[in-house]
C-alpha cells in the first residue's frame, strides 16, 4: 500500500530530533559518495511584471534508508522591492507542494505528502545540524533575526540541539516580533525576548539564525565577534563583509540550483546570483565534509557561517527531503496515520 498523508498527518508525525538525526545520515552519505542528489531546478513563467509561476523540483536518494524522494512545488511568486513573497493562489488561498517517497528496490511510491510543514522543519533541522558541528561546544546563547515563516523552526532546532534556555529576537515589524516572542516562549518553555536591533542580537548571542525573506543584507560583517556561529536560510541576507569575515563557510552542496525562463523574463532572484569571490570560495566546505571532520572550526575564536547553498538564493537538496520524509513516514506508520492507497494505482504492466 502507498500511504497518503494530509498536512495534519505530517504535522503530527514531525519530530525535530529525529529529523536532525536523519539529515545527519543523509549528509554523511553524500560525503562518502553513497547518497545521490540532483540540484534544484526552477522554471519561471511570467504572469505579470512582478509575478511568476514557479515550478520547482529536486530529488535525491539515501541507500541506507532504501528511499528516493522527489519534491515538487507549484508556486506563484511575487517580487516587491527587496522582498520575494509566495502568493497562496490555489483555491481556498492555499499553496501547492508535494513530496513523493519511493522504495529504491521495489520501485513503488511508499508515501505522498504535502511539503509545507516538513519544509520548515527540514530547514530548521539542517541549521541545527550545522550548529551541532560548527558552533563552539559551549555556545548556548541564541539570537534570531526575523520573525516570519522560517524563524520558529530555526529556534526549535537550536533549542533541541543546544538545550537553549533563552533567546533574543529582532524583527523590524514590532507586532510580528511581539507575537513571535509570546508564541515561542510558550511553545518551548524558555524566555524569548525582543532585541532593539539586529546588531543587538549579534552582540548578545553565541549562535545567530537569520530567517528572513529579504533580498538585501540584514547584517553587517563588522558586527561579528570572534567565536560567533551564524546560520542563514538564504544568501541574500548576507553582505560581502560577512562572507569575508567568516573563517569557515558551510554549504549544503557545491552545486547551485538552475534557473529556466523565457528570454528577457528572468526574475530578480535568477538575475542576482552573485559572483563567488575566489577567496570566499576557498573557505567553503560542504556540510557533509564538516560532519566527517574533513573541514570546519579549528579554534574557538573563529567565526563560522552556514549559508545553505552557495551565496545566492536558497536551494534545498533532494537528499534532505528523503531524510525528512522517511522520518515522517516511519512515525506516521507507527501512529496509524494517513490513508492507504492501492500501490497498483501507481504501477503498470506496460513498459514506460
Amino acid at each position: 500500500m502507498t500511504l497518503l498523508l494530509s498536512e495534519e498527518d505530517v504535522v503530527a508525525s514531525l519530530d525535530m530530533r529525529s529529523t536532525i538525526d536523519a539529515l545527519e545520515v543523509g549528509f554523511r552519505s553524500l560525503a562518502v559518495g553513497e547518497a545521490v542528489n540532483r540540484p534544484r531546478s526552477h522554471t519561471y513563467t511570467r504572469r505579470s511584471p512582478s509575478t511568476n509561476y514557479l515550478f520547482k523540483t529536486m530529488d535525491g536518494s539515501i541507500p541506507s534508508f532504501g528511499v528516493h524522494a522527489l519534491r515538487i512545488s507549484s508556486d506563484m511568486v511575487e517580487e516587491v522591492g527587496e522582498r520575494r513573497n509566495k502568493i497562496p493562489a490555489a483555491p481556498g488561498n492555499r499553496f501547492v507542494g508535494l513530496i513523493m517517497l519511493f522504495d529504491i528496490d521495489e520501485l513503488v511510491p511508499l508515501a505522498i505528502m504535502p511539503d509545507g510543514a516538513l519544509q520548515r522543519t527540514r530547514v530548521g533541522a539542517t541549521s541545527a545540524l550545522a550548529a551541532r558541528h560548527m558552533a563552539r561546544t559551549e555556545a548556548r546563547t541564541v539570537g534570531i533575526i526575523g520573525s516570519g515563516w522560517q524563524a520558529m523552526t530555526q529556534l526549535e532546532g537550536l533549542v533541541v540541539e543546544r538545550s537553549v534556555t533563552s533567546a533574543l529576537v529582532y524583527s523590524p515589524t514590532a507586532a510580528h516580533l511581539d507575537q513571535f516572542c509570546a508564541k515561542a516562549s510558550q511553545q518551548f518553555n524558555i524566555d524569548v525576548t525582543g532585541g532593539g536591533s539586529a546588531q543587538d542580537v549579534i552582540d548578545q548571542s553565541d549562535i545567530v539564525a537569520l530567517a528572513t525573506n529579504s533580498m538585501s543584507p540584514v547584517i553587517d560583517g563588522s558586527w561579528l565577534r570572534p567565536g560567533l556561529h551564524i546560520g542563514s536560510v538564504q544568501g541574500y541576507e548576507l553582505d560581502q563583509s560577512t562572507l569575508q569575515r567568516a573563517d569557515v563557510i558551510g554549504v549544503r552542496s557545491e552545486h547551485p540550483a538552475t534557473h529556466h525562463f523565457a528570454p528577457g523574463q528572468a526574475p530578480k532572484e535568477a538575475r542576482q546570483e552573485p559572483q563567488l569571490d575566489p577567496a570566499v570560495g576557498a573557505k567553503m566546505a560542504t556540510l557533509g565534509d564538516i560532519i566527517m571532520g574533513r573541514s570546519g572550526r579549528t579554534s574557538d575564536d573563529q567565526v563560522t557561517l552556514f549559508v545553505g547553498s552557495h551565496v545566492g538564493a536558497s536551494a534545498g537538496l533532494g537528499v534532505q527531503f528523503a531524510a525528512a520524509a522517511i522520518a515522517v513516514f516511519r512515525k506516521a506508520q507507527l501512529s496509524g496515520l494517513g490513508r492507504e492507497l492501492p500501490t497498483e494505482w501507481f504501477t503498470q504492466l506496460g513498459k514506460p
